[in-house]
């Protein structure tokens, strides 16, 4: 891959964050997935860099946030970032991403009668070196850009790390909601009970609906109306509970039921993020 400005974020096994910034004229970096390290690479591997290139090492900004909790790593940032920027988040050995969420910021409303319209500003893949166990988001940012990325990266043994190398935006669906709800039932009532316990005033009916077109949706594949159906849950949940902790707490009360109840639990804790 060439690019003028790759910015690497490598999150250690603490949680703390080194920030590689690196700058040259058309320069070139590999995501090595087929080897692992040896003496003469840099911290950062398995990022390799071809070419004269300018590196700054330095701490993460206050908008950067990072912390691990029950063998999970959440990650937060704020980027605003010029076009042909390269932006790569790179886990602790053995994390891998659980849960992508991520956050536009809202237009200036200057100079913006009519319609306005948008392009995706970037790409993104998930990029795996299964021999070293390490795993790294890349953004790929085509168009000037401001945005929010929030994500939470699960701890899993050496056999469970995935053996393939690149994950590409369209499969993006499987990391949000894992497919391997596939067999899953329909939601029932009975299946709210424990958030319906806890806040007597979720319009349940609505909830089930909305949770079981979710569900259609992780089944079929068809992930065109995923975001509206998230943000439904959202409004339906976030108005009644007040606080995304209140979520995460219920969150968990439902990771160790049958699918239907872990389905659930992994929508909350998406809607938490």
């Amino acid at each position: 891959m060439i690019t003028k400005l790759l910015v690497i974020q490598k999150i250690d096994e603490n949680s703390n964050i080194n920030v590689f910034q690196i700058q040259s004229e058309n320069f070139q970096w590999t995501f090595e997935n087929r080897r692992t390290k040896i003496n003469t690479d840099k911290e950062y591997f398995p990022f390799v860099l071809n070419g004269d290139v300018n590196i700054l090492k330095r701490n993460p900004g206050a908008e950067t946030r990072s912390f691990i909790k029950n063998q999970k790593l959440s990650f937060y940032d704020d980027y605003c970032v010029p076009s042909g920027t390269v932006i790569a988040v790179l886990f602790p050995k053995n994390y891998i991403p659980d849960i992508i969420k991520f956050k536009d910021k809202p237009y200036i409303p200057v100079g913006m009668a009519g319609q306005v319209t948008t392009n995706p500003p970037g790409q993104i893949q998930i990029l795996y070196n299964h021999l070293e166990k390490r795993c790294s988001i890349i953004f790929n940012i085509h168009h000037h850009i401001a945005f929010g990325f929030k994500c939470i990266a699960k701890v899993v043994s050496d056999s469970e790390f995935p053996r393939y190398e690149n994950v590409l935006e369209d499969d993006l669906f499987d990391t949000t909601l894992s497919r391997e709800f596939l067999d899953t039932p329909a939601i029932t009532t009975d299946d709210l009970k424990i958030i319906n316990q806890t806040f007597n005033q979720v319009d349940l009916v609505n909830l089930q609906e909305t949770l079981n077109e979710l569900l259609n949706v992780v089944k079929t594949g068809e992930a065109s109306n995923k975001k509206t159906l998230l943000d439904k849950l959202e409004a339906l949940l976030i108005n009644t509970t007040g606080t995304t902790s209140n979520l995460i707490t219920i969150a968990d009360s439902y990771k160790s039921g049958a699918s239907a109840h872990q389905f659930i639990g992994r929508v909350l804790e998406f809607i938490s993020l």
